[in-house]
């Protein structure tokens, strides 16, 4: 069995941490980036990704649903799973295929939830 490996993008550092340690406790190995440019250039090596978690707006650069994009160039099922606290309605124009919004302010189970459903998805 392959490990859980996640992609998780947000440019909030307190936030991040936070998911991160909680998406740990629940057995995923997590891979941080604070920016579009760092995400998208770990995404381009092509290792195993299990699925990618971004926030939308992340400043200055590249946006969450552009990394979403590449990403699924390289890796067409990747589950994937946005976040945002103003661009929800963009989601369904913007963002791809089978994925998952969730509205900030959020729990971190939210996103653990959000990650069952999309990996769930793909596998069926």
């Amino acid at each position: 069995m392959h490990v859980k490996r996640i992609i998780f993008v947000e440019d909030d550092r307190l936030l991040s941490l936070e998911i991160c340690e909680t998406l740990q406790a629940f057995g995923y190995e997590v891979h941080s980036f604070y920016s579009a440019s760092s995400a998208i250039e770990v995404i381009k090596r092509r290792d195993y990704i299990t699925a990618l978690v971004t926030d939308i707006d992340l400043g200055a650069g590249a946006d969450g649903f552009q990394i979403a994009a590449q990403a699924r160039a390289l890796y067409p099922h990747l589950p994937i799973v946005f976040a945002s606290g103003t661009h929800g309605a963009q989601h369904t124009s913007y963002g791809v295929r089978g994925s998952v919004f969730v509205a900030k302010p959020y729990h971190p189970h939210q996103i653990i939830h959000a990650l069952q459903e999309v990996i769930r998805l793909e596998a069926a």
